[in-house]
């Protein structure tokens, strides 16, 4: 098998072990098991098992960041465009926990070394980048504009998300999330005001 095939193949398996049992747990030897490889197969495709994880990381974030592109699209007012949005990352969450438990420890993970703080950086920086394009798109479409810059808003979207989200992945409370969800559409739409044509 070509090395870049065993290298997807390490870091599904990684996934598996940190889904299942945190970062902490996921050594050579128990990725190796998981993947039914030798635990020489994971020297030779990664110089460290911090390699593998930021591989991980990469992979990860990667596809939790085209989950949030396709929800993050304007589709009417500002407050049903919002809610809409929130609602589609939602249902996501709901039907992969654990991929995003993994993203919440990955996270985590990221703050204690310098090369995954990077990752984890870049990650939730083209999330706000997302969040503010969204929020310009939805003034745009509604002739609207923001009392408070789109960059801020972005920024509190993406961060009231990750809080609601990792609260649900601790109670797994539907409705209170859903409640959550809305009550934060609703007041992210409250800051847009009609923007009035010059003379």
């Amino acid at each position: 098998m070509p090395a870049e095939q065993r290298r997807q193949q390490l870091v599904a398996a990684a996934f598996r072990v940190v889904a299942r049992e945190g970062v902490a747990a996921a050594s050579t030897r128990r990725i190796a098991n998981e993947a039914k490889l030798p635990a020489a197969v994971v020297h030779y495709c990664f110089h460290s098992v911090d390699e593998l994880i930021d591989s991980l990381m990469v992979v990860v974030f990667e596809e939790a960041t085209s989950v949030a592109a396709v929800a993050l699209k304007s589709r009417g007012t500002p407050e049903k465009s919002i809610r809409d949005a929130l609602h589609r990352m939602w249902a996501n969450y709901r039907a992969e926990p654990a991929r995003h438990k993994v993203v919440f420890e990955l996270m985590a993970y990221g703050l204690r070394r310098p090369a995954a703080e990077r990752i984890a950086r870049r990650h939730q920086g083209r999330l706000g980048l997302l969040a503010e394009r969204f929020l310009a798109e939805v003034a745009e479409a509604n002739g609207t504009h923001w009392q408070t810059p789109a960059a801020v808003l972005g920024r509190a979207l993406i961060s009231t998300v990750d809080g609601v989200l990792l609260n649900w992945l601790v109670d797994r409370d539907d409705t209170r999330t859903e409640a959550t969800l809305d009550w934060l559409a609703t007041s992210l739409a409250a800051n847009a005001v009609t923007t009035i044509p010059g003379p």
